[in-house]
C-alpha cells in the first residue's frame, strides 16, 4: 500500500511539473480532415472529424468527438459516423509543440445503399445499416500558432467489438487540422 501511495505522489508530481498555466477557459474545439481507410474493405475516402473538450490542464482533458467516413465499396455507397468520448494525455515538450495521445471508445453507425454490379458481396446489395461499439487510440502533435490557434497532426483507429458492422474491420484515420482554445 506504501509504494502505490508513493507511486501516486510521484506520478502528481510529474503531471504538475509538465502542466503549464493555461490561458483561457481550458475549452477547446478542433476540426480535422484527411483519409480513413477500412480494414476489410477496398476502398479508402476523405475522413473528417469533429471533437470538443475541456482541458483541465496542459498534460490532461476530457473530449468527444464525431468522425465521418464516406466512401464507395464495390460500386455501394457506405458511411460511417463514429460518436466518441476520449481521454487525452499531453506531453509539452516546448510551448509550441506538444505530443498527445487519445484513448477512448465510442459507437459507429455503418449504412451503405448497394447495386448489383458483378463481385459486389450480397450484403452491399441491398440498403442496411448496422451499429457496433469501437476503442478508440490515437497520437498526434501540435503545433501552437497562439494561444488560441493550434496546428494539429494526428492517426487515429477505431477498433470494433461488439456485433453490428466488425466485418469492415478496423477504421484508421490520417487527419490535420486546426484547434481553437477558447
Amino acid at each position: 500500500m506504501k509504494k502505490i501511495q508513493i507511486l501516486l505522489a510521484l506520478l502528481s508530481l510529474v503531471g504538475f511539473s509538465q502542466a503549464d498555466e493555461l490561458t483561457g477557459s481550458g475549452a477547446y474545439i478542433n476540426l480535422n480532415a484527411g483519409y480513413g481507410s477500412l480494414q476489410y474493405l477496398p476502398t479508402g475516402s476523405l475522413a473528417t472529424t469533429l471533437n470538443a473538450g475541456y482541458a483541465f490542464d496542459r498534460g490532461f482533458a476530457l473530449e468527444g468527438g464525431y468522425a465521418w467516413l464516406p466512401s464507395s465499396q464495390y460500386g455501394a455507397s457506405q458511411y460511417n459516423n463514429i460518436f466518441d468520448v476520449a481521454a487525452k494525455g499531453t506531453i509539452p515538450l516546448s510551448s509550441v509543440f506538444s505530443l498527445y495521445g487519445r484513448l477512448g471508445a465510442g459507437v459507429n453507425f455503418q449504412s451503405f445503399s448497394g447495386t448489383t454490379n458483378v463481385g459486389t458481396p450480397y450484403s452491399y446489395c441491398q440498403n442496411n445499416s448496422l451499429s457496433n461499439f469501437v476503442g478508440l487510440a490515437g497520437v498526434g502533435g501540435s503545433f501552437a500558432l497562439s494561444n488560441h490557434f493550434d496546428l494539429r497532426v494526428e492517426d487515429t483507429i477505431y477498433v470494433p467489438f461488439g456485433g453490428g458492422n466488425q466485418s469492415a474491420g478496423a477504421t484508421n484515420l490520417v487527419l490535420g487540422g486546426v484547434q481553437y482554445n477558447f
